[in-house]
Formats: structure tokens, sequence, C-alpha cells
């Protein structure tokens, strides 16, 4: 795939997503004249760009579909509930079809009616619906370079494209604007404009200085070639006119401020003649008179150089669309700089050489900021993620007659892109599962003195260095007897089991545990809870289940903010050195011979009033005996549970590279992932949230 069609395929997703969420929000707060006009442009910019890569079968929808969003921009057509529901499916189909043109496959003959039968319920709601659907659909654009004709002979314009500085942040490529002009005729003649571009000393790569003259044979009107450059008028400066049409072009000309420069380019080029360029009147005077050559090359556009430079827009900030592996390879090279600067701090120390421990010193802080702000790079807010979920939610009220609130909190909320596209399938999983299984019909709800429509809450905020998803519905909550019944029937636990109900709620993760009477398209096989839960570990969270019966339930992800640097408290057990993520730690205490004493044989200390549970690390990891002078105690806090991690030394925080461990160590309980230490060593990183959960298990 070329890197012009794997942009075109970014876009197209973007302005599909743009389409799907001004339909949502529509169907939910009510018609508006913004959301009408981002769904116009959306499905405008999708036909102009598939136009630009020959996407014929993408053009010809779109139009149609353009066409009854313009009328409906324009008020000549009322925007009703059936047809936001229409215009979700042509969102789909238009989807189908770029994929089935970007794939170079053959449009089938199930898409082929697909596509008649969404043409024509479009065409139903035009002004011209009341035609033969042959008739109204000939009106249309059926390919790109075959719009109707309104003239039966072909009329010769003239062109002028200027881009603005700022042109090449749209992403756009003017080759293929000059290339889409060819599909609604011939171009019969074409020159750049160069004289705009400025001495090296002067130039910058990012701004454009160029420009298009044009002439186009073409049985289309002006309405037509202007729609060309529609998604781009912003950002270029453009005049069309015809030909033959001297008082247009004279008024062009004198509206310009380098007139002579233009006139000369004009004629020297075999746009025009001189004589165009002289009144009717006055048949022997040039209106626009041009300066002689020597004083042409020694201006500037006929002004000052000082005062053109004047003229000059301020810089503007911009958007760049990167693809994510540069970010990857980016921030697997920062790491590998990281791990070099320890091993260059540790040598300084050892050397006791001032300078060169000032300079790494400068050095970490520097690199410090690098990192901070190539990891924010990769941070996005999950609302835009989110709301895609608005469709999926009430696709499935709709499917199973149930009547839904769907309510999302915490969109700004920012998470590592890869851990928001990992986390996607399971947030619509769970989704799905809480309006299928979780809110009830209408009438049992209207019975059990609820409202009739049920309310799913999605909400993001950020915890103790971690990002809490919250999925919330008030629904009928899960059935702590039936999920047991059918966990022992299962064998996935024994009859004379021991478990909280957190434990039993907990059992809905289990591989083919389903509790649903019937099995659907929807859920009822007992497949995709056991995955949500192994890919939601794999990113390094966690998820639990809350629920009460007749009230409803609530599932938390707890997901690590980003998967590749993190802030780390470098400590040492026996002969090990480990990481603790800096943000999960309260504070450090010593483990004094008074706590020692308070303990008596229990692995809980009183910290000032309050219940601390201990986790000795030595023990658990069957290190060897301390060869420290001291024990501490880390006090570490994840959700709503807190703990102390007995450990021998503390070295203090750590700029910790995440190296993930090989297949021997990848399950050991207790341990995400390892790093290389400025000496070579490897430090085995803590997963909290495990040696949480053994924790409570073992209290």
């Amino acid at each position: 795939m070329t890197e012009e069609l794997r942009l075109f395929l970014e876009d197209s997703d973007e302005q599909l997503g743009f389409m799907e969420a001004s339909l949502v929000n529509m169907q939910e707060e009510g018609v508006n004249e913004e959301d009408i006009g981002a769904l116009f442009r959306a499905m405008h910019t999708i036909k102009g760009t598939a136009g630009m890569f020959g996407f014929d079968d993408v053009v010809a929808f779109a139009h149609i579909a353009e066409n009854l969003l313009s009328d409906v921009r324009s008020n000549k057509v009322p925007l009703t509930a059936e047809m936001l529901g229409l215009f979700l499916l042509c969102k789909d189909h238009t989807e189908t079809l770029i994929d089935t043109a970007v794939d170079q496959k053959p449009v089938s003959s199930e898409l082929r009616k697909a596509n008649d039968d969404l043409v024509a319920q479009l065409l139903a709601f035009t002004p011209e619906g009341s035609k033969p659907h042959s008739q109204a659909a000939e009106s249309s654009v059926t390919k790109m370079g075959e719009i109707s004709p309104v003239q039966s002979r072909t009329t010769l314009w003239h062109i002028s494209v200027g881009l603005k500085p700022d042109f090449f942040n749209t992403g756009m490529d003017v080759l293929s604007l000059v290339s889409f002009l060819d599909g609604l005729g011939t171009v019969t003649r074409k020159a750049i404009v160069i004289d705009d571009i400025p001495l090296l000393e002067n130039y910058n790569p990012i701004e454009a200085y160029i420009g298009f003259e044009l002439q186009l044979d073409t049985q289309s009107d002006y309405a037509a070639i202007e729609e060309v450059f529609e998604f781009v008028e912003d950002d270029i400066e453009l005049q069309i006119l015809k030909v033959t049409d001297k008082e247009k072009l004279l008024s062009w000309i004198d509206g310009l401020e380098s007139k002579q420069n233009k006139v000369k380019f004009l004629i020297s080029n075999g746009f025009f003649d001189k004589t165009d360029f002289v009144t009717a009147q006055e048949s022997n005077q040039v209106v626009i008179p041009i300066k002689n050559e020597e004083k042409i090359k020694n201006s500037s556009f006929g002004e000052d150089e000082s005062k053109v430079a004047s003229k000059k827009e301020p810089h503007k900030s911009f958007s760049l669309r990167v693809d994510s592996s540069k970010i990857d390879q980016l921030i697997n090279q920062m790491s590998e700089m990281v791990i070099a600067n320890a091993k260059i701090a540790q040598r300084a120390d050892k050397l006791d050489d001032t300078e060169l421990s000032e300079s790494t010193t400068i050095m970490s802080e520097m690199l410090e900021e690098v990192r901070s702000s190539v990891m924010n790079i990769r941070m996005v807010q999950v609302g835009d993620s989110f709301a895609k979920f608005r469709r999926i939610v009430g696709d499935v009220a709709k499917k199973l007659g149930k009547e839904i609130d769907f309510i999302i909190k915490g969109g700004e909320t920012e998470l590592d892109k890869m851990v928001v596209e990992k986390i996607s399938d399971p947030i619509m999983h769970m989704l799905r599962n809480s309006v299928d299984h979780g809110i009830e019909m209408p009438q049992e709800r209207k019975a059990a003195g609820k409202l009739e429509s049920g309310t799913v809450t999605l909400s993001a905020y950020p915890d103790a260095g971690t990002i809490v998803i919250k999925i919330v519905d008030d629904g009928k909550g899960l059935d702590k007897e039936r999920i047991l019944a059918k966990a022992i029937a299962n064998g996935t636990i024994p009859s004379n089991h021991n478990l909280t109900d957190k434990e039993i709620f907990n059992l809905i993760f289990a591989a083919g545990l389903s509790t649903a009477d019937q099995v659907s398209d929807i859920s009822g096989r007992g497949v995709g809870m056991d995955v949500v839960k192994r890919n939601i570990e794999e990113l390094r969270g966690t998820v639990e289940i809350d629920s009460r019966k007749g009230e409803g339930s609530t599932f938390t992800i707890r997901l690590p903010l980003t998967l590749a640097i993190i802030d780390g408290f470098l400590i040492q057990s026996g002969d090990t050195k480990y990481i603790i993520p800096l943000e999960m730690i309260q504070e450090c205490i010593e483990l004094s011979p008074a706590y020692k004493k308070q303990m008596k044989g229990n692995h809980f200390i009183n910290l000032r009033d309050s219940i601390l549970p201990l986790l000795d690390i030595r023990t658990y990891f069957d290190e060897s005996e301390s060869k420290s002078q001291r024990e501490n105690v880390v006090v570490i806090r994840y959700g709503e549970y807190k703990m102390g991690l007995q450990v021998d030394e503390l070295y203090g925080e750590f700029q910790t590279v995440i190296k993930p461990l090989g297949e021997v160590f990848r399950n050991v309980p207790g341990i995400s992932g390892g790093t290389v230490l400025g000496s070579g060593e490897i430090a085995l990183i803590f997963d909290i949230p495990k040696l949480m959960e053994y924790k409570i298990k073992n209290s």
C-alpha cells in the first residue's frame, strides 16, 4: 500500500468517525446545525479524496448522499429520525465501498444490490424523489467525470490556484487536485508559478510558496469546477473565469498586488496574449503596464523586499499526522538513552569526578524533559474512542427492544494511544453485556419501580498513577446463586467452596461460563469475558466487579498510563533489586523494633491508628537472608487497597525502561517486567495488583 493510499484510509476513517459521532449525537440530543454541517463536510471530503484516487463507486454513492445532506443543510428537506438511521447505514456502506476499492476487489452483486437499495431510499427523500428512480438517479453524479452537463458544448476555463503558506499542513497533495480536474474534462495548459520562492536564507521548508495556472476544456459549469477545491478553499487563493470573459480577467488582474508579474507570466506561458489585457474602447492602450525586464528582475513582486517580508503571516501552530511506528521507534531509542545515561551516572559516581557528575545531572534532567515530551505524543484523550461506543450501545438496545441512556464521563482523561486501542474491544464487550444481561426490559423495570429507561455510564479518571475506567449500569445486577450453580456444574469450583461475593462475581471471567438462557448473536456462548480479562491483564491492568441484586453492577478497570517508560523506585530484597512504580508509593518507613514488637508474629502493623497489612518480599520470592542492617516498609496504594512491602534497601527514584521478560519468567506472579540498571544488573518490576491480590487472598 502506498503512503498516499494509507493517508487516504486514515483520513476516511476519521471522516467516517465524524459522521457517526454527529449522527448518534443528533439521535440523542436532537437535530442541530453544527452536526448537520459536520455530517455534510465529512461526506463531501470523502467524495473529494476518493475522486482523486479514481474510486468511482465511492464518489457516485457519496455524491447522492451529499446531495440530500445539502438539501437538509439548506432547509429544503427536514432531517427526520428515519433519515438519521438511513445515514448511519450509509456511513457503514461507504466504509465497505472504501475497503473494497482500496483492496482492489470487484463489487459483488450483494454489495451492488445494497448500494442500489440505499440510493433508492436516499432519492426518495430528495425533492426529486417523486421522479422515477432511473430519472432521479440520472440527475446525480454516477461516476467521476460524468457530471450531468448543463451545456451541450465544452467551455475553456482559466483556473488560478495560489497556495497559502500553511497549505502543506492540510496533508493535501495539490497534484491530486490537478489530476481530479482531468476527470471533469481536459487540462489543455498548465504552469507552475515559482516567483514567490524566497532566497535560501529566508526559505521555510514547511511553507508553501508556489501556485498554478491552468486552462480546462470541459462541459462542466463553474459550480462543478469550484466544488473540486471546496475542501481546501480556506488554504488557497482561487480564481475561476472563462477565457473569453475579458471583463472578469481584467478585474482579477487589477485586484492583484503584483499585476505586472502576473500579466507577464500569463502571456509568456501562452494562457493569454497581449491584446487580452487591452480595453475594448482603447485597443492600443495596455490597461496593465508591464515593467521592463531589468525592473522585474530587481523587484520582488514589484515591491520592496523588506515590505514583502513585513507582510509575511506570523507562524501558526499546526498538527502533523505521524505514523505510530515512528513514535514507537523514537520511544525505543529514548529508552536506550535512559539506560545508557544511567551507566554514565554510575560511572561518574565511581570516578568521583565533579564535573562529569554535574554534566550527567544536567543530561538526566534534559532526558527527563525529552522523555516526558515524547511520552505525551502518544497520550490521547479517551473521549474520541469512547464516542464510538454510543452507536454500539444504541444499536444493541434497539435490537433488544430496550431503552438506554448512555452517559460518557471523563472523556478528557489522557491515556497511551496503544493502551486505548487495545482496551477498545474489552470495553465494547462489557458494554454489550451490560445492555444485554444487566438492563431489564422496560416492563420489568416498571414492575420493579424503576424508570423504564435504563442507564449505562462509561467513565474514566486518573488515580494513583493509573487510569480507572468504570462501566456502571442500574440493571438487575449479577445473580450470585445462578453464577455459583453454573460454576459448580461446569466443575469450575468445588461444591464445598468458601468464596467471597467478589470472588463469586469474578467467576464470570472463567472460560465457558455463561448464565444466559438463550444463545444470541450478542451473547450467551460463554466466550468473551475470559478473553476480556486476559487482554486487560496483558496491559498490566486489572478488572473488578461489584454488584447488588436489583440495583446494578459496576465493572472497574485499572490500567497503567503507559507501557514504555515509568518513574520507578529502586529497592532491594535479599540479593535481588526490584522496581516499584513511583506513583503507587505513599511513603517509606523503617520497620523499627517498636513496630516488630507490635506485630507479635503477625503480618500487619498499626500505622497512625490504621491497620496496614505487610507482605515480606524476601519470603514471597524465597530470597536469601538479608545482609542489611535495617528493614524498611514501602507503603503502596492501588485503588481502594493499601499494603506495606517489607524490603531491605531503599535506593530512591529511577527512570525505568520496561522490558518484557522471556517465556520462562513471563508468568511469575507479582512480576510484570524487568529493566536494565546502570551497572548492567537486571531489576524486576513489581506487578502491584498481583501482589495485592495475593495478600488479600492470604489474609
